[in-house]
């Protein structure tokens, strides 16, 4: 990207569940660049907390809800530490900010994190830069019903306070990539060894699936499903008691692996090792290995199917070859296109792997791959069993 003015600076900070959150946030950081302000994405967990404390430049809040109201997990350490009574009450005197929530106002606790957020960070003597935004799930156009407007009154305060030093970067123009990937030389066994490997890195435990017997009767609408999972490393594993949660990291088919390598004429390269080398402030987890392949990122990290949102197009757009996808793909990226794509994509909960069928000439540059499709969201479930009556074992009973 673009350098920007050093004056010119803005933290973003999100506590994601799922990934909307998270998503938002690049698409605000985005948005400052081509407003030329130097941008920081981190979860609120990852940031250091005295950087905020200390922050001259404002900070940018982005927070989903999950649960009954409670804060995403990577949030929770930053948000306990807010609560400290030992906090002086002006700590964040010198602190313009902003907070945006998404949640669902079906909910009784609709953004109730994003609300104590705001309030806390007011309680400490932080300036609200605009009133806080309340993203809804409920809204037609979804979540960005709320955020295109809270966007253009966020847009409109800080360019009066830190004009514009040149015209804003158009839309026309693609972001810089988040990373560089070249094919390496070596064996394809090292680089997928090395990608199973990253896994346990994170901080996970290996488990084998060993049973998953239907609970309920052939006939009945709904499937139970009770699956037993073995752990590789049973002495190495945490205890548990009915009512914990295990998170699972889900992969997707072979098959449509196979089928997205083919639409993005891949297949080729697709068990060449590659090495992947982030730029600063990279999106790309940690656990991520550096050298791995193609195949081993769309099974693992990629989510294919899940169902795209409208930075996806944002993005997408720019690598398209067709004129007539190209004016598709920015409808979608407009306000007044919110519409059409909820039509198109969000109501039929139509996948990424079928968008790309339906549009041929748009390509993704394998720079910009980890820029344009989200990461496999980890998936939590009760666990049905205690470590002490079953040890190395982890039961699950979930209605599929």
């Amino acid at each position: 990207m673009a350098e920007a003015d050093s004056e010119r600076r803005l933290l973003i900070l999100y506590g994601s569940q799922t990934g909307y959150a998270k998503d938002t946030a690049y698409r605000i950081s985005r948005q400052a660049w081509r407003r030329h302000f130097a941008v920081s994405v981190q979860s609120m967990d990852q940031a250091d907390k005295w950087s905020v404390f200390t922050a001259i430049h404002p900070v940018i809040f982005v927070c989903s809800t999950t649960g009954q109201g409670e804060e995403p997990d990577n949030m929770r350490k930053f948000w306990r530490f807010l609560l400290r009574k030992s906090i002086p009450h002006d700590a964040l005197s010198g602190l313009s900010f902003a907070v945006f929530g998404l949640g669902d106002s079906s909910y009784q606790k609709f953004n109730f994190p994003a609300k104590r957020l705001y309030r806390r960070l007011q309680q400490l003597g932080g300036t609200p830069i605009v009133g806080r935004g309340d993203g809804d799930d409920q809204h037609y156009l979804g979540l960005d019903g709320a955020l295109d407007p809270w966007l253009q009154q966020l847009w409109a305060a800080l360019l009066d306070r830190y004009p514009l030093p040149k015209p804003i970067v158009p839309d026309s123009v693609a972001p810089d990539p988040s990373c560089d990937i070249e094919f390496a030389n070596g064996n394809d066994d090292d680089a997928v060894l090395n990608a199973n490997q990253a896994l346990l890195a994170a901080g996970t435990h290996l488990a084998r699936l060993v049973s998953s017997d239907r609970m309920t009767a052939a006939d009945h609408f709904q499937d139970v499903r009770h699956f037993r999972f073995e752990l590789e490393d049973p002495d190495d594993a945490p205890s548990w008691s009915p009512g914990d949660c295990a998170v699972l990291r889900p992969e997707n088919l072979a098959s449509d692996v196979d089928a997205f390598l083919e639409q993005m004429h891949w297949t080729d390269r697709a068990d060449r090792p590659l090495e992947i080398s982030p730029r600063s402030d990279s999106i790309i987890p940690e656990w991520i290995p550096r050298r791995t392949t193609l195949r081993w990122l769309c099974t693992a990290y990629f989510d294919i199917m899940a169902v795209p949102r409208r930075s996806f197009f944002e993005m997408l757009y720019y690598f398209s070859s067709s004129a007539d996808e190209k004016e598709r793909l920015y409808d979608f990226t407009t306000s007044e296109g919110q519409d059409e794509l909820q039509t198109y994509c969000m109501r039929p909960r139509r996948t990424i792997l079928e968008v790309l069928d339906d549009l041929p000439s748009s390509r993704v540059p394998l720079d910009y791959i980890f820029d344009v499709f989200p990461e496999i969201a980890e998936r939590s479930f009760s666990i049905s069993s205690a470590s002490a009556a079953t040890p190395g074992q982890v039961e699950l009973t979930v209605a599929i």
